[in-house]
């Protein structure tokens, strides 16, 4: 969850590249349903940072698993995340799905205050390959914070994630 760089998810659920004209329902973006296991990379610096699995489900839940989850450079260990979906189109009627996933870090020696962790996605969905592609940024927030108010979103962290489907053999 935590990439470094990297399903706005929270959250994104990342801003559209185009502004968003229209809210559909979620069967139009349907075909993004699944579980996707994503390379969370630092746009900055175009590196890898890290792995995760993003599912997404037919019900607007998202739940997202980090290979950082443990702690990395300058990060405190973390929570899986839990989130939302919804899936709009922009004006040229492109869909994207904005989801926003929250997870809380551990308290460490290291790191002796806990935050809230909110991702924001802002990702599209490629069906004939599979591939799964989000803009995200990554908000931390103190404890007693509402992460779900607008204003208390300060400083995000950019990152970008490109997830494959995870199929059955």
């Amino acid at each position: 969850m935590r990439f470094l760089l990297s399903f706005s998810i929270a959250a994104v659920l990342f801003g559209a590249t185009k502004a968003v004209v229209a809210e559909e329902n979620l069967t139009a973006c349907a075909d993004a349903v699944g579980t996707f296991l994503t390379k969370n990379v630092n746009p900055e610096r175009n590196v890898e940072v890290g792995r995760s699995l993003i599912s997404l489900t037919s019900g607007g839940h998202v739940f997202l698993t980090d290979s950082n989850e443990g702690g990395a450079a300058g990060f405190a260990p973390f929570t899986e995340g839990r989130g939302a979906w919804r899936c709009v189109s922009d004006e040229g009627g492109k869909l994207h799905i904005l989801a926003t996933v929250l997870d809380f870090t551990h308290k460490t020696e290291a790191f002796p205050d806990q935050h809230i962790a909110r991702l924001d996605y802002d990702a599209t969905y490629d069906a004939a390959s599979g591939q799964l592609n989000a803009d995200v940024k990554l908000y931390f927030l103190p404890m007693d914070a509402d992460p779900m108010d607008a204003a208390s979103l300060k400083d995000p962290i950019p990152n970008r994630i490109v997830g494959v489907r995870v199929t059955p053999p």
